[in-house]
C-alpha cells in the first residue's frame, strides 16, 4: 500500500511540475496581428489585405473586384481572435513552408501571415494545395474572412463583384 502511495505522490508531483503550455486566451493577446491579403488572378479574383488584431480590430484595405474599395474598420470579440490563433496551431502553421507555388499561371496569390510573441511566420499560397500545401490552409484563409467579415465589403448582393473599380 505504501508502494501505491509512493506512487501516486511521484505521479501528482511530475504533474503539477510539468510545463502548461498557455491557451490563446491567456496568451498576450496585444501583440498578435493576423493578416490575410488575397491577389487578382487573369479574371476577377477579389483584391484586398485584412488584418485582424489582437486586440479584435480588423482594418480592411479593398483594391480591385470588390464591392468596397478603400479602407473600412470593425471590431470582433478577442475570443474570435483567440480562436483564430488555436486555429493557426492546430494546423501546425508555424511549421509550414514559407510558400507553396504551383507551376501554372494567372492564379491569385494568398498570403497568410501571424505575428505574435515578436515572431512573424508567413505563408504564401499560389495555387497551393496542388504544390502540397495542406487543404487547412486554405480552410484558415476561410476562417479569417469569416471572423474579420470580409464579405460585407468583398461581396456584392451576396456574390463576388465582377465589373472593374473606378479608377
Amino acid at each position: 500500500m505504501r508502494r501505491r502511495s509512493m506512487f501516486v505522490f511521484l505521479f501528482a508531483a511530475i504533474v503539477a511540475c510539468a510545463p502548461v503550455q498557455a491557451p490563446a486566451e491567456a496568451q498576450d493577446m496585444n501583440d498578435v496581428q493576423i493578416t490575410l491579403s488575397r491577389g487578382v488572378c487573369f479574371g476577377f479574383c477579389p483584391e484586398y489585405t485584412v488584418t485582424v488584431s489582437g486586440a479584435g480590430e480588423v482594418r480592411y484595405e479593398g483594391r480591385r473586384f470588390v464591392n468596397v474599395v478603400g479602407q473600412r474598420t470593425a471590431t470582433v470579440s478577442r475570443e474570435e481572435v483567440a480562436r483564430l490563433v488555436r486555429r493557426f496551431d492546430e494546423i501546425g502553421f508555424d511549421s509550414l513552408r514559407d510558400a507553396y507555388r504551383s507551376q501554372v499561371t494567372d492564379l491569385p496569390t494568398y498570403v497568410v501571415s501571424i505575428t505574435r510573441d515578436g515572431r512573424t511566420k508567413t505563408v504564401v499560397d499560389y495555387g497551393g494545395t496542388g504544390a502540397g500545401m495542406p487543404s487547412a490552409v486554405r480552410e484558415l484563409q476561410d476562417e479569417i474572412d469569416r471572423v474579420a467579415g470580409t464579405a460585407q465589403w468583398v461581396l456584392r448582393d451576396g456574390q463576388p463583384v465582377r465589373d472593374r473599380p473606378q479608377p
